[in-house]
């Protein structure tokens, strides 16, 4: 992953340096390696690139930015966080050798080496062992037929000489960000909110309507908005094309190149060993080419089944032992279960705890690190855990984040409606459903007579979803987010599931996964949200994802030959959670005034009983306040 900025403006410029200087100081931290800077004329179809004190020192030919440059309406900015090629050549603006095509690109091409080969064929001769070059000489060759072929993520703007367009294009699951910014003289583009909020003293006005939604309901980055009214994110899945005489997007062409799949398989579609086998096989190519990087490549293990996985399937897809970092956090241990991998594989197995301890010292740089109002101090977390991990010489870290929703693991947010549409199909899958039903309740009830007369009880009782779509806080004023919210239930499974993807958990999780990890800066990656596997989940029966009491049933039988059953089958899901109210009952005289911060700046949110009803009767919704008020506090000079 590296950081990109730029415009294109409606009119040539000559080079401003202190605003091309504001626009990298943004990035830098996402790319200490290398810096570069093209500066590009639409009318006369010209470029020239350019260096600064950033840049490496083998590129010392290149013109120096402070001296000068050539008037453009173009600026492509990049910094460089190398992971594959160290070498200078894989230095960005990265320009085809053709001189046709010039892009810059934030992310990974993990099949990277299976589309150079192709272009092998077709008479490419590689300079460099990057994936950038794969990226633009593919574009040079396929044009937008490039877009699908590619497995990874990123963020790419790139100019095509020969067809005179520039292009923005995102991956499909939306994990490499880029936003933008619309003002009368151009757009404004970049990896990061801050170098957009304040341009030539247009500063961005907060957004109302996306501040008072999260904290509502906690969702955020709902379609492509920010908490800035005129930031925006281009469409994960999209490509946004703007020809040589546009400088604004709401005019460009918009292509997308992706969907999630919308029809499910039934049963006689596939038979469930065949779904196991072609589940395994294409997880275990998902774990494989993200091991692909010539920097040192670590894995969170969580002890959890998801994480566990991705161990598993790269201890036996790799001969070198690899390493693996596991949290030990009060109140929630699942470290007992990480270390029976211990059992099965030689790996080099470490151990991290205390890390939230520092958070009331460091909120408020971390919060501007992630630039808006966070839905869980537990990023701060996992930041810590990552800056360790970086600190022993990791700069690559993969992680089982995406199996819930891929496989619909989230139990209280999806099963409800796979439960009415899969006893709708017919007398035996009513049975199935039922006892599916039986069994989820009977391993979470103890063992006692009461157990039966609970189950039967309960089915006529209607089913609720998980806290992220129906802890709806008091607050009742209607917002887009509220709206959302407010559809789920109506939804079918399949609408649920994509809905996650596409509104509720997904996206705001990527935002924050990039900003606390490129602010170290550590790459993640997320093979369990490869787009195949995504695409199989979401077309499997529901029979397969949810059987006898047990959720992502095919990834448990798929597993079950590599993973200690202790964790195959294990009982109770803890997941990554932070001590909400012992920790802001420890930190009151901390956090209460950033509370009363939050109720002056938006006086519509203010609760009766402030902070100690919060925390007693909601801590997550006091949080989401908290976090706005860090924000608010951090907007004034």
């Amino acid at each position: 992953m590296c950081g990109i900025s730029g415009y294109c403006l409606n009119a040539p410029i000559q080079p401003s340096y202190r605003e091309i200087e504001n626009l990298l100081q943004s990035i830098r931290k996402r790319g200490p390696d290398d810096e570069g800077i093209c500066l590009i004329s639409r009318g006369q179809n010209a470029y020239q690139l350019y260096r600064n004190g950033h840049t490496h020192a083998s590129l010392g030919a290149l013109p120096h930015i402070e001296t000068g440059g050539m008037g453009h309406d173009l600026a492509f900015l990049h910094t460089r966080y190398a992971i594959l090629d160290l070498s200078e050549k894989g230095h960005q603006p990265f320009v085809s050798q053709d001189g046709a095509v010039i892009a810059v690109f934030n992310g990974e091409i993990y099949n990277y080496i299976e589309l150079r080969s192709e272009l092998s064929a077709l008479g490419v001769v590689f300079k460099t062992r990057c994936d950038t070059e794969v990226l633009v000489e593919g574009y040079a060759r396929w044009k937008e037929a490039l877009w699908p072929k590619m497995n990874g993520f990123w963020s790419v703007v790139l100019y095509d000489r020969g067809s005179r367009l520039l292009v923005f294009s995102r991956d499909r699951m939306g994990v490499a960000p880029l936003y933008y910014r619309q003002l009368p003289q151009g757009i404004y583009f970049s990896s990061y909110i801050e170098p957009l909020i304040d341009i030539n003293d247009h500063k961005a006005a907060p957004d109302e309507d996306a501040i008072l939604g999260f904290a509502q309901t906690g969702f955020k980055d709902i379609a492509q908005t920010s908490f800035y009214s005129e930031i925006k994110s281009v469409p994960a899945a999209t490509t946004l094309y703007l020809s040589h005489s546009q400088s604004d997007l709401s005019g460009s062409f918009v292509k997308q190149y992706w969907t999630f799949p919308s029809q499910r398989l039934q049963e006689k579609d596939i038979s469930f060993p065949r779904a196991v086998k072609e589940f395994r096989d294409i997880f275990f190519n998902a774990v494989d080419i993200r091991l692909r990087a010539d920097v040192k490549v670590a894995f969170e293990l969580s002890g959890g089944l998801d994480s566990s996985s991705v161990v598993a399937a790269a201890s036996v897809l790799n001969k070198h032992k690899i390493t693996t970092y596991t949290a030990k956090i009060q109140g929630a241990d699942e470290e007992p279960f990480a270390r029976s991998m211990l059992q099965k594989y030689d790996l080099d197995y470490r151990v991290l705890t205390h890390m939230e301890d520092d958070f009331a010292r460091d909120y408020a740089p971390f919060s501007n690190l992630m630039e808006e109002p966070f839905d869980n101090p537990n990023a701060y977390t996992h930041h810590q855990m990552l800056r360790i991990m970086k600190s022993q010489g990791v700069k690559v870290v993969v992680t089982g984040a995406g199996g819930d929703e891929t496989l619909a693991g989230y139990e209280a947010s999806f099963w409800p409606k796979a439960y009415q549409e899969w006893k709708a199909e017919g007398f035996n899958s009513y049975l199935r459903a039922d006892w599916y039903e039986f069994c989820r309740r009977y391993k979470t009830v103890s063992k006692s007579a009461g157990t039966v007369g609970n189950y039967f009880r309960s089915v006529f009782n209607k089913l609720g979803v998980n806290a992220k779509c129906s802890n709806r806080s008091s607050m009742s004023f209607p917002t887009t987010a509220s709206n959302y919210h407010d559809k789920y239930a109506r939804l079918s499974f399949d609408e649920q599931r994509r809905f996650h993807f596409q509104t509720a958990l997904l996206p705001f999780y990527m935002r924050s996964s990039d900003h606390f990890t490129m602010g170290i800066p550590i790459e993640h990656r997320f093979p369990l949200l490869d787009y195949r596997l995504v695409e199989f989940g979401l077309t499997l029966p529901i029979s397969y994802l949810f059987r006898n009491g047990w959720t992502k049933y095919i990834l448990r039988k798929a597993m079950e030959p590599h993973l200690p059953p202790k964790i195959i089958w294990r009982r109770q899901k803890m997941g990554f959670r932070f001590p909400y109210q012992r920790y802001f009952r420890n930190n009151a005289k901390t956090f209460a005034p950033l509370l009363e911060e939050c109720f002056l700046s938006f006086p519509r949110l203010r609760v009766q009983g402030g902070y100690g009803a919060l925390l007693n009767k909601d801590p997550i919704l006091l949080w989401r306040l908290i976090s706005i008020g860090i924000w608010q506090k951090g907007q004034r000079p």
